[in-house]
């Protein structure tokens, strides 16, 4: 872990106005001190209801004992004296215990010099309430002070409240830490004009829109040329003319987009205007009143915020459905309204997902919202309305999923338009949306229409519904909290240098540039003085390792040029087979703690020496007098299936040792010796087990399903991801790998682990001290949003290394699958595949293919070996995703016959293991 701080100085709150004496003889600071005594008091019994709620005990407070603490932590912080992120502060302390904060006002926090660059600031957090993972929460102070990684600040608004003026200058252009929303960011989503109009630009459907504005200095140029919104902009709100007020309005009425409707809503929008504020609903036959109450309103507005006239939507007639034993559905006629808050939040990787739907029911003359309604799940609403066919209930889910993550993908984009200072920091940007939706019926379809997009404050309700769903607790916060350790964690990378040994060939081409982009140098050490990567790196240093048996030698002049040439580093890795050992004596001569030990990778480096170890933890009896037949034959320092056979009689294994090729261990490098090993033939089917730990604990696991081998050889033939087993079974297989790590003495970094799962559980093939090759980062990467490379390089810097979106974090294979769909893949060898690859599946065709969508097609050897030889290297993986296993099977099946890729066991072996 990173050293504690050295900062002990005391605590330096959020800069204030000047001191002045008030006619009562209490100074500005005396009042501010009241009002965040009295913000603190309130937002306690805030908490404490809360807890209650959950079943939670009572806070307990610790201030003063200070808390101890690393540089490297991460630490989120939450500033709100509302209960507005409730759901991301106990999500949070699931998914990473101890990391996310709650701070009732900015004055628990402080803006600093930034240690990195002392022309900007960041932040320091000196009091918080805190919790573990059981929910037990904390009232917390730190000395020093403890750094935050990442902020999301909900005090913030207008200068005249002097809480909220304290919050705008808290999180204030200048910072260099991850922020959410800053209040740039959060006036863009929260102007419901603007919003509008992207709901337009998207085709997403919305309200028929009159907006009377009055243009501030920072109102957005909004687009006039959407026939569905017509733009008023005022001069002032004052001596404002009804006439044209009452014409523009009966305009808008008469005009053929509003044909349809009956009746129009009228409501103001702004920064300051929120929930049901100012709302009224009029018949459209009812100019007089429609015209009233917009004047109403604009006498009210201040530069900046404006007035709507829209249509009234109203939620599509209740189905006529009656079933006996069920409750009654709602029935047309009860004149009830139905409005959805869907919560759609930023991935790790930009992407957009839609992780909840909280639904509420009320009259249809009042406006919908938490404080007037039950919160329930789309399907119960569904139910009530007479919709009780699951599949129409899923097809109206992924329409509202599909219209709602194109939404917030074009927020994304338009974000990405503005500068730096409009947005409101380097750090700064939108990472979640609530969306208010009222399913009507549009041409005979019930369609998802979006009334307002709402800010980061709208995650309550959400809370307030999962509250009484246990089963859904952390739902809608998942996502956004996911990225919050992310981005967390890419903040704490920033400029540590890693010295990679070994940089491996053409399948890691990506990792270099991947790892700047992640804000970290790479030092790399190759025997190869012009590898691909020597003009991508920080620093290149050329050591010829290729010899394995002086790998003491090569450590000492690694370790002696790192000094002399580079300095420090924070850690040391390899991704490269060959290099495990080697890499383990570079960092223990250069006394670094986060990196396998070379006993352990020496251990896992020899087949025998893992099987024995394994079971000498197991208290099993390593030694067998006779390997019973048929076994397999394989090299005892070999990796990537080389040189791996089975065999029936002990003559057929004496005669593999002698017929092998001598070339093959140049080749392949097996600069560890050749002498080879006969071990049991296991029956059952194979998996590798990605395993990410940290001082010894799980922290992140994934299993990859593998098809059937070449027989007699180990070659693979097919990759499939996430795996089809149960979560039971994999849980068993994730459960017996960390045990093989823990037994070798693997207790920090990631780690792939290849088993058998047989009828008696499962049973160890390999341990390797390394990120998974080939296809298993890109397939982690694409259903999971997790980078085994990001891990890999924060393991070894001593950064604890989260991925909550796994088996160890609780969450399904079967709900990953709905969000994020499956991928097969077909490993493609040039012995097997390689007229296909001359003619049907040419390289440049399959990357077409790649580029139009249709399959994702992962290169891993620069040029299609021509030489056909037994033991070769896949050229590359094809892989197809769909959103179920039945779907992505079929299309599998049919990339595989159209490309002339078919074989009998890989179409077999796919069968047997997606059914």
């Amino acid at each position: 872990m990173g050293q504690q701080q050295n900062d002990s100085s005391s605590h330096n709150p959020v800069k204030t106005a000047g001191s002045t004496q008030t006619s009562n003889g209490q100074s500005d600071q005396e009042d501010l001190a009241a009002n965040s005594g009295r913000v603190e008091k309130d937002s306690m019994d805030i908490l404490l209801a809360a807890l209650q709620d959950l079943n939670l005990p009572a806070t307990i407070d610790r201030t003063d004992q200070p808390r101890k603490h690393t540089e490297d932590d991460v630490t989120i912080v939450i500033v709100s004296h509302e209960a507005e992120a409730w759901a991301v502060f106990f999500e949070g302390n699931r998914q990473y215990p101890g990391a996310v904060l709650y701070a009732f006002t900015p004055f628990w926090l402080s803006r600093r010099p930034s240690p990195a660059d002392v022309t900007i600031e960041t932040l320091y957090v000196h009091k918080a309430i805190t919790a573990g993972a059981g929910g037990q929460t904390y009232l917390d102070s730190f000395t020093p002070p403890r750094r935050v990684t990442y902020v999301l600040n909900h005090v913030c608004g207008s200068d005249r409240d002097p809480i909220l003026s304290a919050g705008n200058k808290l999180t204030a252009y200048g910072l260099d830490i991850p922020m959410s929303s800053s209040m740039p960011i959060s006036l863009r989503v929260n102007d419901k004009l603007l919003t509008r109009t992207v709901c337009a630009a998207t085709d997403v459907a919305h309200p028929m829109t009159l907006a009377f504005i009055l243009p501030g200095e920072n109102t957005p140029d909004y687009p006039d040329s959407f026939p569905s919104i017509r733009v008023v902009r005022l001069l002032s709100n004052q001596n404002i003319c009804p006439s044209d007020v009452e014409k523009s309005v009966t305009e808008f009425l008469m005009s053929e987009n509003m044909s349809p409707f009956q009746k129009v809503v009228v409501k103001p929008y702004g920064f300051d205007w929120f929930g049901s504020r100012g709302v009224s609903f009029h018949p459209v036959s009812e100019v007089k009143a429609i015209v009233t109450a917009v004047l109403d309103l604009m006498g009210q507005i201040k530069t900046g915020e404006g007035v709507l006239v829209e249509s009234f939507y109203a939620t599509f007639d209740p189905l006529a459905v009656s079933v006996p034993g069920r409750p009654d559905t709602i029935t047309k006629g009860e004149d009830l309204q139905c409005r959805l808050r869907v919560i759609v939040c930023r991935t790790p990787s930009n992407r957009a997902q839609m992780t909840t739907i909280v639904c509420g029911i009320n009259d249809i003359h009042t406006p919908v919202n938490g404080d007037n309604s039950v919160s329930m799940s789309l399907e119960l609403m569904l139910q009530l309305w007479g919709v009780r066919d699951t599949t129409q209930q899923r097809e109206i889910h992924d329409v509202i999923k599909q219209k709602s993550e194109r939404l917030l993908l074009e927020l994304f984009e338009q974000e990405r338009k503005v500068t730096v200072e409009e947005r409101g920091g380097v750090g700064s940007q939108l990472e979640m949306v609530g969306l208010d939706v009222v399913l009507t019926k549009l041409h005979g379809v019930i369609t998802p229409v979006v009334i307002e997009v709402n800010g980061q404050g709208c995650i309550d309700l959400s809370f307030a519904y999962e509250t009484t769903n246990p089963s859904r607790q952390g739902e809608a916060a998942c996502v956004w909290v996911q990225t919050m350790v992310s981005r967390s964690q890419r903040f704490l990378m920033q400029d540590k240098t890693v010295l990679v040994v070994g940089g491996g060939q053409y399948s890691k081409r990506n990792l270099w540039q991947d790892a700047k982009d992640f804000g970290v140098k790479i030092v790399m050490v190759d025997s190869n003085p012009n590898h691909l990567a020597r003009n991508q790196v920080h620093h290149f240093l050329h050591v010829d390792t290729d010899d394995h048996t002086r790998d003491q030698e090569h450590a000492d002049v690694i370790v002696k040029r790192v000094r002399s040439e580079v300095g420090r580093v924070d850690g040391c890795v390899t991704f490269w087979e060959d290099c495990v050992p080697l890499t383990s004596l570079v960092a223990e001569g250069l006394g670094l703690t986060h990196t396998p030990s070379y006993q352990a990778s020496s251990a896992a480096k020899s087949k025998t020496l893992t099987l024995e170890m394994a079971a000498r933890d197991a208290k099993r009896d390593p030694a067998h007098a006779m390997i019973p037949l048929p076994a397999v034959l394989k090299f005892e320092f070999g990796c990537g299936s080389v040189g791996i056979r089975h065999v029936t009689t002990y003559n057929e294994a004496a005669e593999h040792v002698t017929n092998i090729p001598k070339m093959l261990v140049a080749a392949d490098g097996l600069g560890f010796g050749d002498s080879l090993v006969l071990m049991p033939r296991l029956t059952g089917s194979e998996h590798h087990i990605e395993v990410v730990m940290f001082e010894d604990q799980l922290t992140a696991a994934y299993v990859v399903d593998m098809g059937p081998t070449h027989y007699p050889l180990c070659l693979q033939t097919l990759a499939v991801f996430p795996s089809v087993l149960c979560d039971e079974s994999q849980r068993q297989l994730i459960a017996a790998s960390v045990a093989c790590c823990r037994a070798l003495g693997f207790t920090t970094g990631v780690f792939s682990v290849g088993m058998m799962l047989t009828r008696r559980g499962p049973k160890l093939l390999e341990i390797n001290a390394r990120m998974g090759g080939l296809y298993t980062r890109d397939f982690i990467r694409t259903i999971y949003d997790v980078d085994l490379f990001h891990l890999s390089l924060m393991a070894t810097c001593g950064i604890r290394p989260v991925a909550s979106n796994s088996l160890v974090g609780g969450y399904s294979t079967s709900s990953t699958r709905d969000n994020s769909g499956q991928l097969i893949g077909l490993l493609l060898y040039p012995g097997r595949h390689g007229n296909a690859l001359a003619t049907t599946a040419t390289p440049e065709r399959l990357q077409k293919l790649h580029d139009q969508g249709t399959v994702v097609f992962m290169q891993s050897e620069e040029e299609v070996d021509g030489g056909p030889h037994e033991y070769e290297s896949p050229f590359a993986t094809l892989v197809v995703r769909g959103a179920t296993v039945e779907e992505t099977r079929a299309k599998f099946m049919s990339v595989c016959l159209t490309l002339g890729l078919e074989t009998e066991d890989s179409l077999v072996g796919l069968l047997r293991y997606c059914h």
